[in-house]
């Protein structure tokens, strides 16, 4: 009869070293590549909202919706600000049915990096006008959960924000983009940002805009927003030319968020800033 040899626990050991050395090797690289295959996947999605508004864009002479909190009906395709019991003409040029363009659905909402909803900051309101009011009300978080429209019902998740330069009436000096402008007038479109990664529905960022103390801050206004690190270092962000690319972070500040917005400002190079004066999780981002 035959003895069959078997594996020395020795021989098992020196198998097991070798596995878990060469998993300890593939692991982060598998987890890079995961990354950007969602990066990628974040990069589609914003080109399906470019052909949404600029469907929208193409109809109404260059003009982006200029109702009250129209970054809000923009992002979920509703039509809040248009009564059931009204037509289109009670109302003016730019009161459309956003919804009609709204190719984008809820699984083109959300970046693949972040899909959860957000529940720990609230913000709500009402929209009023002469023939109705309605209410709305919405939760944000951190830097990888989606925002969340949870009234009117159903809830709806979004993971982008809007430059809300391009919808808000101009302040007094006329130094801001108008809402009423055809933004295929403005100069330099492949510089101004449209819809980026985002934790909240928009955003008034300025050039004099501190950056985010802490990675995962509290996610206020003005820049704050936008500055997260999502993509490692990076956001990704279609522009008014229809273009989708990835931004670095202290890019943010490089970009014409509007016309009077000081592109060589205090947090560019241009204006004096030095990787000291970042935060701490922010020194070690490509410098503009």
């Amino acid at each position: 009869m035959c003895r069959h040899r078997a594996f020395t626990l020795l021989e098992l050991l020196v198998v097991i070293s070798i596995i878990a050395a060469l998993m300890a090797v593939l692991l982060p690289v598998l987890g890079r590549v995961r990354k950007q295959a969602r990066a990628t996947a974040c990069q589609v999605t914003l080109r399906q909202w470019a052909t949404t508004l600029a469907l929208y864009a193409d109809d109404y002479q260059g003009r982006l919706p200029n109702e009250d909190n129209a970054t809000i009906w923009v992002l979920t395709a509703r039509d809040l600000h248009i009564p059931p019991t009204r037509t289109i003409t009670d109302f003016s040029s730019d009161a459309n049915y956003v919804s009609d363009y709204h190719a984008v659905r809820t699984e083109g909402m959300l970046c693949p990096m972040a899909t959860k909803p957000g529940s720990r900051a609230n913000y709500g309101g009402k929209v009023i006008t002469s023939l109705v009011t309605w209410e709305f009300l919405m939760t944000y978080d951190s830097t990888f959960d989606a925002w969340v429209l949870t009234k009117p019902e159903p809830a709806l998740r979004v993971s982008y924000g809007l430059n809300q330069w391009l919808f808000d009436a101009p302040p007094t000096d006329g130094t801001l983009t108008a809402p009423e402008t055809n933004i295929y007038s403005l100069r330099n479109a492949g510089r101004v940002p449209l819809l980026l990664d985002c934790r909240r529905h928009a955003a008034l960022p300025k050039d004099s805009s501190s950056p985010p103390v802490y990675e995962d801050v509290f996610p206020a206004t003005q820049m704050v927003p936008f500055c997260i690190n999502r993509h490692e270092g990076y956001v990704n962000c279609l522009f008014l030319d229809w273009s989708v690319r990835k931004v670095g972070l202290k890019e943010l500040w490089k970009l014409k968020w509007h016309k009077g917005f000081d592109t060589a400002g205090v947090w560019t190079r241009a204006g004096g800033v030095t990787a000291g004066d970042w935060p701490y999780w922010m020194r070690q981002f490509k410098e503009y």
